[in-house]
């Protein structure tokens, strides 16, 4: 009986540095030119640039955005902010710029909207450029993100989706018990790694591969002979070392601890949006989006009530709710309107459950992002459970909440005599 255990995360390495997945080599010779034959070079700080284009989620509303980070060459223990910016609701691009001595990898952090790490890797002298919009992974530590310009991120980025299929090949294999299969794929796969290990010339392949190597590929032998013998290459970089060493790292400075909480405040503040009072008699301003991207405010409507209802399609108790709002809506067809907001994270299953439960009629709205994540806003209402629904005047304030079955059609009658 063979077992592997896979996971999502990592084991814990022994500093922060070493968090980094690395990534699967395979099919990656045309790669190999780029980051090869060259002599490393003495460390001399020179200028890179990001340059980000953003969409009208990113600028919707005035932030700053962080490059975060570590300085590899000191120790993996040693987190920085190469750069940070400010970013005016409307802006659509923004530049970076800052000094490294050699190329690294790095995280995009957005302080209200957008991703908490984005990752990516530049190069000295170089200029990458990315797009950011809501369908960006919300955390990618350490995945590069495809570039429209960055060959060294790019490469790196392609090492990511090879793992992915490595990963794969492991998992099915594992499932069926082939043992052969297994040993064949993971030797093929540790011999591609130590030739393109042995070609790169930027320590920030090697420490990709170094925890690839470490963490992924099963029973390698002499594990860390052989980490010390590429990262020879690149004597200068310390979380290079820590690798096979622990005894070599170093404690974070004074400096990188004042970085470690600045991020974690960061983080903090980011997830502890401001909750909006949802209790009778409170106003509710809402604005979502349909499935065209068209944002609708609650005070564009101009019904006397607006019924606010916030379901998703797995959930059998939202749907089953459906026909008593259809017969409310019949019965007060012109005072009342239907402002129903998924929390789906898959648009294809939401557009599926409309059309299974005819609810077109409805103004159809989501609460979560392209990629999955809720929307501020709905960060900000803080909905525990669903069906909850909310029922507004024509001010738009709260007048009856959680309404079930009849008690819909029976409060708008109440209302509809006063």
């Amino acid at each position: 009986m063979l077992y592997i255990i896979f996971s999502n995360s990592s084991p814990q390495p022994t500093s922060n540095k070493m968090k980094i997945h690395a990534y699967l080599l395979l099919t990656i010779m045309p790669f190999l030119g780029l980051y090869s034959g060259k002599s490393p070079q003495k460390l001399v700080y020179k200028n890179t640039k990001v340059i980000l284009n953003m969409d009208d989620y990113i600028c919707s509303e005035d932030q700053w955005v962080y490059v975060y980070g570590f300085k590899s060459w000191i120790s993996g223990n040693e987190e920085t902010f190469f750069d940070s910016a400010f970013i005016a609701k409307g802006q659509h691009q923004v530049e970076l710029n800052f000094k490294i001595p050699c190329a690294t990898d790095a995280e995009l952090f957005f302080s209200k909207n957008g991703p908490s790490g984005l990752g990516f890797a530049v190069e000295q002298d170089s200029c990458l450029v990315l797009n950011v919009d809501e369908s960006s992974p919300f955390y990618n530590t350490y995945c590069c993100t495809e570039a429209t310009q960055g060959s060294l991120n790019n490469f790196l980025h392609k090492l990511m989706q090879e793992r992915d299929d490595y990963c794969d090949k492991l998992k099915y294999y594992a499932k069926e018990e082939q043992t052969d299969s297994i040993n064949i794929l993971s030797n093929n796969y540790l011999n591609r790694l130590k030739s393109v290990m042995s070609e790169a010339s930027e320590a920030v392949v090697l420490e990709h591969c170094f925890s690839f190597m470490k963490y992924y590929v099963p029973n390698v032998n002499n594990l860390n002979e052989i980490l010390q013998k590429f990262a020879t290459k690149f004597d200068w970089c310390n979380s290079l070392k820590e690798y096979y060493d622990i005894s070599i790292t170093l404690p974070p400075s004074e400096e990188a601890k004042k970085v470690e909480k600045r991020y974690a405040q960061l983080n903090k503040e980011k997830n502890q949006c401001k909750l909006l009072n949802k209790d009778l008699g409170e106003r509710m301003d809402l604005v979502f989006e349909d499935a065209d991207g068209k944002k609708i405010s609650t005070n564009d409507i101009s019904s006397p009530y607006i019924f606010v209802d916030f379901w998703a399609s797995w959930c059998k108790p939202c749907r089953k709710e459906i026909p008593y709002v259809k017969e409310a809506v019949a019965k007060h067809k012109d005072a009342i309107t239907v402002y129903a907001v998924s929390i789906d994270n898959k648009r294809e299953a939401w557009q599926k459950a409309i059309e299974e439960d005819s609810t077109q009629e409805f103004l159809q709205m989501i609460g979560t992002l392209r990629n999955g994540t809720p929307t501020r806003l709905l960060k900000q209402l803080n909905i525990k459970t669903i069906p909850a629904n909310f029922l507004l005047d024509k001010e738009k304030r709260i007048v009856a909440k959680d309404l079930r079955g009849e008690q819909l059609i029976q409060t708008l009658d109440s209302l509809m005599k006063q």
